[in-house]
């Protein structure tokens, strides 16, 4: 585990916060399910009081204001100096397609640490956008990381698989949940990774309620104890209900590219499963570097992911 305890405060990698939950594009194993939720923007207000409880208990150093699309919110300025404000995070970052990066104004440059820009083959800003985009950032003092993506991996399915050691060990290789903490704080929520939010919806897709994101999540507001309750949370090594539908680090890679109508509507109609779709070479190596890191941890005392 990557957490630690310290000054009353328990210390993780990351958070993030969906600032718009759709998506100026509609690319294929998506692992947030954009192309498959409908247009909607979380209230700043909600935002402001997950992030302040939180800030009482928990340190973080990066706070992520991703999507969706973040630069669809039109509050994005606001969502950032709430963040900033909080003292959760010591960095405030966007992860952005770019498309819309040109329209931001000086005071949302001003109020950003970080920007990583994925840039997918033909749905991204143009070379010399990117040549400006980094002067600017240059001029604000924003760090700013361009990230060719041609690949996705595959992640949610379209079909559940059992709860057995195979989805056991995808959670406990998962790197999103487990060393990069992609903790997606989500109306008054907070999960282990980004899937289980938006999860409900893309079963909807395809005329399913087999999954309820609340067995995965901790409610922040709800809890008597705040320290001891989310210490509970983040350091159980218990898989996510959510697990059966998804493949973490160990899924199969695909080339980028935009779905179809046809597949946004019912995203059946393109299978993927554990069956079809995990890359078992590297899971069976994953596995193995994962009980390489537990023997570690015994020896020296010190936590690994």
């Amino acid at each position: 585990m990557l957490y630690e305890v310290k000054n009353g405060k328990i210390h993780a990698r990351a958070v993030e916060y969906s600032v718009a939950y759709h998506c100026n594009l509609k690319c294929a194993f998506c692992s947030h399910m954009a192309p498959f939720i409908d247009s909607k923007l979380p209230p700043l207000e909600s935002f402001a009081a997950d992030v302040n409880r939180l800030a009482s208990v928990m340190h973080t150093r990066d706070i992520r204001l991703v999507g969706g699309e973040p630069l669809l919110n039109p509050q994005i300025v606001e969502f950032l100096k709430v963040a900033r404000t909080s003292g959760l995070a010591d960095t405030v970052m966007v992860t952005t397609n770019g498309l819309l990066l040109n329209s931001m104004k000086d005071e949302f440059w001003a109020n950003v640490d970080f920007i990583w820009l994925s840039q997918y083959p033909g749905a991204s800003p143009k070379d010399k956008m990117i040549e400006k985009f980094q002067a600017k950032a240059k001029e604000s003092n924003t760090r700013l990381d361009v990230d060719p993506s041609f690949y996705f991996r595959s992640t949610v399915t379209t079909k559940p698989h059992p709860m057995d050691w195979k989805t056991k060990m995808i959670y406990r290789t998962c790197e999103s949940a487990n060393r990069f903490h992609c903790h997606m704080i989500h109306e008054g929520r907070l999960f282990k990774c980004a899937c289980p939010p938006f999860m409900p919806e893309y079963h909807r897709r395809m005329g399913r309620n087999g999954y309820d994101s609340s067995v995965d999540a901790f409610h922040i507001h709800a809890a008597r104890n705040l320290f001891d309750e989310l210490k509970a949370f983040l350091f159980s090594d218990k898989p996510l209900d959510a697990c059966r539908y998804c493949l973490g680090y160990v899924g199969k890679w695909q080339k980028h590219r935009q779905l179809t109508k046809e597949v946004i509507a019912e995203p059946q109609r393109e299978e993927v499963s554990r069956d079809t779709h995990l890359d078992n070479r590297r899971f069976l190596q994953a596995t193995a570097l994962y009980y390489v890191r537990r023997g570690r941890e015994m020896v020296t005392g010190k936590p690994e992911w």
